[in-house]
């Protein structure tokens, strides 16, 4: 096959049609922040209420929506990995990048009584990585102000008792996961991805 000298039109046409399929890609991210920030959401508010309003023994049990969340996430991944044509290097390194928050978030949670269930701290700093290092992949800043919302929130949240720390891991979600992941999928049908 013979290399062809593209024209500036081609080349433009070239490099936009890139521009939009990546673009494509990231945008359909917006399924995985919308997802787990609903499922952290639910979970946070039904701990803080069972353990704040109820004599309920199991305050945590809403923390059992994440078992469906990750199989969720796995299944539609594996979905997406199948049809992509191409596979890059960032499409993979931002895959690894939640593979391994979610290890060390589940590490940090599965070990909470040895640091006397004060977890959510560790999770909104970790959580505030993924969404920097995201937004930043992206170009997509929601996600970068989310990020900082994040360490905002896990700065306060070493400050107060477990219970209050569920109300700062919903607030936190809905800056960092649910804003963005919905300012995404308006992008997306903006701009017909």
């Amino acid at each position: 096959m013979e290399d062809k000298e593209l024209t500036p039109e081609e080349s433009l046409s070239l490099i936009n049609n890139m521009i939009g399929r990546a673009r494509k890609r990231y945008t359909d991210n917006s399924f995985y922040f919308l997802l787990w920030g609903w499922i952290v959401t639910i979970a946070s508010l039904a701990h803080y209420i069972l353990g704040m309003y109820t004599s309920f023994e199991h305050p945590y049990i809403g923390w059992t929506l994440t078992i469906a969340g990750a199989v969720i996430s796995a299944i539609r991944g594996s979905q997406q990995r199948d049809k992509a044509v191409v596979h890059n290097y960032t499409d993979k390194m931002y895959g690894w990048l939640w593979i391994c928050l979610g290890i060390a978030m589940f590490t940090i949670v599965f070990n909470g009584q040895l640091i006397n269930w004060n977890t959510v701290p560790f999770v909104l700093l970790f959580a505030g990585v993924g969404t920097a290092v995201s937004g930043a992949m992206m170009g997509f800043k929601p996600l970068q102000f989310g990020a900082i919302a994040f360490w905002v929130l896990a700065i306060v949240a070493f400050r107060l008792p477990e219970i209050y720390q569920m109300l700062l891991m919903a607030l936190g979600v809905i800056v960092g996961y649910l804003l963005p992941g919905y300012i995404m999928k308006a992008n997306a049908k903006k701009h017909g991805i």
